[in-house]
């Protein structure tokens, strides 16, 4: 009788896969166009936020595009805190490059003058790409790595971008008579003139360009000191050209008379348009001298002698009908249309001239021409996209890949992931990822972070023996800078998403990123029968009895439906079986099953890859791959104590 503990299957079976099926990239948060990195993920200088502007269908090339930005606002919607690193500031196209002019004026905000690092201000450039386009201003905390001074060329056209004492600033060209004249930038400041405290600040901001005679008093001539520029005027869509100027001092001049002292501001292109000056006239509403006619201020008239005596006589009553108030020290602006110069270079040229005896000076501050007002749209933060295989089986090792559109710059744990089941129960935190070239990264700081599970330091995870066959799986990538959260220290790092709920999720943050894959169990079966051999007594119907030979054939069958990989089974022999050298055989089927295998494990007669051995009682069977629908099969014989 045989006896019915041989024919035994108890099989313990251990799935494990390493690499099986190609890397599929999660769609999550990197933007198009591509994040602006003039040199590289992890070299020199990273940015890690931006925002949005829209231009209107009205804009053209060589238009000046204007927006007002309270970054203060915008890391606030980004849920962030550090300083703000005023130099981080960078005007990128819409195709990703740096727009060719570009500032930045901290102490400007509305067309108004605005307190220095408050961490807002105006930003123009000059449009390079015309139409409806979104253009993006970066910026960043210097926390993240302070950035360098902007090397694009300026507008300039507030000369907040000059020095004191300036005769060029950049972008302009400044000149004079003689040293006896001014013609320099000037910050804001109160000058004593002949005994009269007089208003000397800009416009807007900090500085404004003073020409004229302020300092000395002057003589008889034009052109005493010049201050002018070039534009180009859009062809398209040309708009208009705004002009601020201040007139200050004792002399007068009036509508048609060029006797005196006076402003002439122009348009120099084919043709020329003077914007203020006595031959255009209009004095009321563009003031070109600081007194308004040509003889001595009386009782019936305005003229000169007072210190910006307008239109007032010695009564105190306006002559020409302007409201302004005696001795008052205002901005006057003037806009005009630029459609006669459309498509063209053009020079715009403030010029003083004078006569002799009475001091006469101007300031001319914040030119503008061909504006086009920005919107700001929503900030965002830099982004990560983590990939791994789309589909695991149960025991495979997860290799982890993630790209990221700056560097990450958290000084404890910038690039680490955690791994959610398909209930959303976590089920591993904190996984490392590295980026020294060392461990799946192709080029060291380049944007590649990996963890293939080599580093025995930090391994990745492993796919349970347990999982069955189920999708929902959760791979969550945190890509952190070295910002604080204002959504407490716990989020530290990330960048939030505006309007968003705070729970750490890729819907939430900018640099976090879910990838969902599946689990594909490989649905192993082993099965163990047995055979009678030999006896010693029958040999037409031999028995399991003590001394007989006996023939095991263990088969491990995948219905799939995935592959399984480094498949490995294992048998105990019973105490009262003794295994027999030699008799291991392996194949495809218990009847096809030829190939020898070697009894202590060595390899050295194996022909497939299948491997088998015995240490001590216990007989192990691996197999490098076994695809769905395929079987492998173990004999080998034993004899009954």
């Amino acid at each position: 009788m045989i006896r019915p503990n041989l024919f035994r299957a108890a099989c313990m079976l251990l799935l494990a896969a390493l690499v099986t099926l190609p890397f599929i990239p999660a769609q999550a948060d990197l933007r198009v166009p591509g994040w602006y990195d003039p040199d590289g993920v992890a070299t020199g200088q990273d940015w890690h936020y931006r925002v949005p502007v829209t231009l209107p269908a009205t804009s053209s090339v060589n238009s000046t595009a204007k927006v007002n930005v309270n970054f203060g606002t915008l890391m606030t919607q980004l849920g962030i805190s550090g300083t703000f690193d005023i130099n981080s500031i960078r005007v990128v196209r819409p195709g990703g490059a740096l727009a060719a002019t570009q500032e930045y004026n901290d102490t400007i905000f509305n067309d108004t003058t605005d307190a220095a690092a408050n961490n807002r201000g105006e930003i123009k450039w000059l449009v390079q790409d015309g139409g409806a386009q979104t253009y993006y201003i970066y910026f960043d905390i210097t926390q993240n790595g302070a950035k360098a001074v902007n090397p694009q060329p300026k507008i300039n056209a507030n000369f907040e971008h000059s020095a004191t004492g300036q005769e060029d600033p950049t972008g302009w060209t400044g000149t004079r008579s003689s040293t006896a004249y001014d013609a320099q930038v000037r910050p804001n400041e109160t000058v004593n003139v002949l005994g009269t405290n007089t208003d000397g600040n800009a416009n807007t901001g900090s500085f404004s360009y003073l020409i004229g005679s302020r300092s000395n008093n002057d003589n008889t001539g034009t052109d005493r000191a010049v201050i002018s520029r070039t534009i180009t005027v859009p062809a398209t869509n040309p708009g208009n050209i705004t002009v601020r100027w201040k007139p200050e001092g004792f002399d007068g001049s009036a509508n048609g008379a060029t006797r005196w002292d006076y402003i002439r501001i122009q348009v120099v292109g084919t043709g020329t348009t003077e914007l203020v000056g006595p031959t255009v006239g209009n004095y009321v509403t563009r003031p070109f001298s600081p007194n308004f006619g040509t003889g001595s201020q009386s009782a019936a008239n305005s003229g000169y002698t007072p210190y910006n005596g307008w239109d007032f006589n010695t009564g105190g009553t306006h002559t020409a009908g302007m409201t302004v108030a005696n001795a008052a020290e205002p901005w006057w602006t003037h806009t005009q249309s630029l459609a006669a110069f459309a498509g063209q270079t053009v020079t715009v040229r403030f010029s003083a001239n004078h006569g002799a005896s009475f001091r006469t000076w101007f300031l001319v501050d914040d030119l503008e021409w061909s504006i086009v007002n920005g919107t700001l749209g929503t900030p965002e933060g830099f982004g990560v996209v983590g990939s791994t295989l789309a589909t695991f089986v149960p025991g495979q090792l997860m290799a982890i890949t993630a790209t990221v559109d700056a560097n990450p710059t958290a000084a404890t744990g910038p690039m680490t992931a955690n791994v959610y089941d398909d209930g959303g129960t976590l089920v591993a935190s904190g996984i490392t990822l590295y980026n020294d070239g060392t461990h799946g990264d192709a080029t060291a700081g380049d944007a590649i972070w990996s963890n293939d599970g080599t580093d025995g330091g930090n391994p990745t995870y492993t796919i349970p023996l347990s999982a069955s066959t189920s999708s929902g799986w959760i791979l969550r990538v945190f890509a952190k800078d070295a910002s604080s959260s204002t959504l407490g220290a716990a989020n530290n790092g990330l960048v939030h998403r505006n309007g968003q709920p705070n729970p750490q999720i890729e819907a939430n943050y900018w640099n976090i990123d879910d990838f969902t894959f599946a689990v594909s169990g490989a649905s192993l079966t082993a099965t163990k029968i047995s055979s009678v051999l030999s006896d010693g007594i029958s040999a037409s119907n031999p028995k399991a009895i003590p001394g007989a030979t006996v023939r095991y054939c263990i088969t491990v069958g995948n219905a799939g439906p995935a592959a399984a990989t480094s498949v490995s089974m294992s048998d105990t022999l019973q105490s009262d079986l003794s295994f027999i050298s030699g008799s291991m055989r392996s194949g495809a089927t218990c009847g096809s099953a030829s190939t020898v295998e070697d009894d202590n494990a060595s390899g050295a007669d194996e022909s497939d890859t299948i491997g088998a051995s015995i240490s001590g009682s216990t007989i192990t069977i691996t197999n490098t791959s076994l695809a769905s629908g395929a079987n492998m099969a173990l004999t080998f014989n034993v004899t009954i104590d």
